[in-house]
C-alpha cells in the first residue's frame, strides 16, 4: 500500500497520469473493545521516538503547563526512559509520566485503548501516521499536529483535533479542553472507531 505523498513528491509532477492513493491497512479486529477504564484524570499517550521531529519536547512543555491546571498523566511508549528524562526541562514532571520504553504489540494495543487521547505532535516529515489509525481502531481520538500526512487522516473536531505544530500552548489548551469536556471526547472516540474502518485491511485490499 502507498502512504499519502506531499505534492512536491507526488509522481504526477514528474510523470503525469492519474493516481489513486491507497492508504496503509490496519488490523481493526486486533484492537481492544469495550469501555475505557474509569479515572478522574486525563490519560494522554505518546508513541514514538524522543527526537525533536516527533515533537516529544513540545509535548513535554505543553504537559508541564497542563498539570498546573488539571489532573493528567502522560504515558510514553517507544522512547527509552533515560532518553525522556534527558529532555525534561522540569524534572518534577516525572511525577506525571509513565515511561514504558518498547512494548509488545498486545501492550501497545492496550495502551491505545486505555488512553483518553493519543497525542501526535510531530513537526514534519510524516507521510501517513499509522499510529493515528491504530488509535482510531482502539476508539481513541487524536490530538495531532496539522501537518501533511496527519491532516489527511484526522478530520478536525470529528475524530480528533489538529493543532499548529511546535506550539506547546495550543497543545496544552486542547488537552485541558479534553479534560473538561469528556462527553465531547467520548463522541470523538466513537467517530474515531468508525473512521478506522476506512483503513481496515478488507477495504484496503479491495482498493489494491
Amino acid at each position: 500500500a502507498l502512504a499519502p505523498l506531499g505534492p512536491h513528491r507526488h509522481p504526477r509532477r514528474w510523470f503525469g497520469g492519474n493516481y489513486t492513493i491507497v492508504p496503509n491497512g490496519v488490523d481493526v479486529d486486533a484492537a481492544p473493545t469495550g469501555p475505557k477504564p474509569q479515572t478522574d484524570h486525563l490519560r494522554a499517550l505518546f508513541v514514538g521516538r524522543p527526537d525533536e521531529r516527533k515533537g516529544l519536547p513540545v509535548l513535554l512543555r505543553a504537559f508541564s503547563a497542563l498539570v498546573d491546571h488539571v489532573p493528567a498523566r502522560l504515558s510514553v511508549v517507544g522512547s527509552q526512559p533515560q532518553d525522556v528524562e534527558r529532555i525534561l526541562a522540569h524534572p518534577e514532571l516525572m511525577n506525571h509520566l509513565d515511561l514504558h520504553g518498547r512494548v509488545s504489540n498486545d501492550m501497545l494495543w492496550q495502551q491505545l485503548h486505555d488512553a483518553d487521547v493519543l497525542v501526535a505532535p510531530s513537526l514534519s516529515g510524516e507521510s501517513f501516521g499509522m499510529i493515528l489509525t491504530e488509535a482510531f481502531a482502539a476508539g481513541t481520538p487524536v490530538i495531532a499536529s496539522g501537518i501533511a500526512g496527519y491532516s489527511d487522516v484526522v478530520t478536525n473536531n470529528h475524530d480528533g483535533i489538529l493543532v499548529p505544530p511546535a506550539d506547546p500552548q495550543a497543545l496544552a489548551e486542547e488537552l485541558q479542553r479534553a479534560h473538561h469536556e469528556p462527553d465531547r471526547l467520548a463522541r470523538m472516540g466513537e467517530a474515531a472507531r468508525e473512521s478506522a474502518q476506512r483503513y481496515s485491511w478488507g477495504n484496503v485490499a479491495d482498493e489494491v
